[in-house]
């Protein structure tokens, strides 16, 4: 059995649709509003589920109404919940998003329980370390907490997928990079992480020398470079007339770590995570937008 396990945020997505993003100071009106679960962890989640894998996610959320809300829409998507935590007196996590006409948008979070989260809350059990199992994380809560889980997975010989969003604050280890067999990040984050500018493949390169075995740089509609010891290889993008890019990043990595589990070539991995995250941004939200494996299947024979 095909298992992800996700370890990171559950937020509520509260969406501004609207023609043009504010300026600084400005005022916009006439929009339009709508709430969807979300965070990176609860996303990526969805995505890996609707794509065939058995996922289960560890968080936290706070006893509020928001995460009574967020724990019974992943429980509808056939998510394992019961590793996430409910803290007491403390709220869930929030992301305010505006999105424009052009489906491009901006988003701050207010994390809430997700930043409680800590290694300690963790236990991961041996029935975990089967064949077909990636563990699939993001970076919406505390770096350390993620950092000592990687550590662990690798003790464990659970293969690791990180995608580093938002950007690391601070450098990784080398243990924890050392962990690491596939590091996903747009072209932003992989500067932010090496600490300067420079040529995509280059970077990449770079952390191959930090110990990552396989780095993913997502070029939204450029498609994506994957970069190991092998060599260097480009998935293009396909083409679609963008609605919402809410949740796109997200149900890449899902995807992607759900066609892993199932035991997917990297390239054929990359090929369903790309298809996926293409048929995600024509439609609204993140976990709404999350493409059923049915569907993927189909989008790729049409595209064949």
């Amino acid at each position: 059995m095909a298992q992800v396990l996700v370890f990171g945020s559950i937020n509520m997505d509260l969406v501004t649709y609207m023609d043009a993003l504010p300026q600084r100071g400005e005022t916009v009106t006439g929009a339009k509003f709508q709430s969807f679960p979300g965070g990176k962890g609860a996303n990526q989640a969805v995505a890996a589920a609707r794509a065939g894998a058995h996922v289960e996610i560890y968080g936290c959320v706070g006893d509020d109404s928001i995460g009574q809300e967020c724990l019974q829409n992943l429980q509808v998507a056939g998510i394992d919940t019961h590793a996430v935590l409910v803290k007491a007196e403390e709220h869930s996590g929030i992301a305010q998003i505006m999105v424009d006409a052009r489906g491009e948008n901006i988003i701050a979070v207010a994390p809430g329980a997700n930043f409680l989260f800590n290694h300690g809350d963790i236990v991961i059990t041996r029935r975990d370390v089967d064949e077909g199992v990636i563990a699939l994380f993001q970076n919406e809560i505390p770096q350390a907490t993620t950092e000592a889980v990687i550590q662990s997975c690798r003790k464990l010989n659970i293969p690791v997928v990180w995608n580093t969003a938002p950007a690391c604050k601070s450098r990784p280890s080398g243990e924890t990079m050392e962990a690491v067999d596939y590091l996903i990040c747009n072209r932003g984050e992989l500067r932010t992480l090496i600490g300067v500018e420079g040529d995509d493949e280059i970077l990449a390169s770079k952390l191959l020398e930090w110990g990552v075995r396989n780095v993913i740089v997502t070029l939204g509609e450029k498609g994506a470079l994957l970069v190991n010891e092998e060599g260097t290889w480009r998935q293009p993008a396909f083409p679609i007339s963008p609605v919402d890019t809410v949740g796109a990043g997200d149900c890449f990595c899902g995807v992607f770590a759900c066609s892993l589990a199932f035991e997917s070539p990297v390239r054929e991995a990359l090929r369903r995570a790309s298809a996926a995250a293409a048929l995600s941004i024509a439609a609204r939200g993140a976990q709404t937008s999350m493409p059923s494996v049915e569907r993927i299947e189909e989008f790729l024979l049409q595209v064949n």
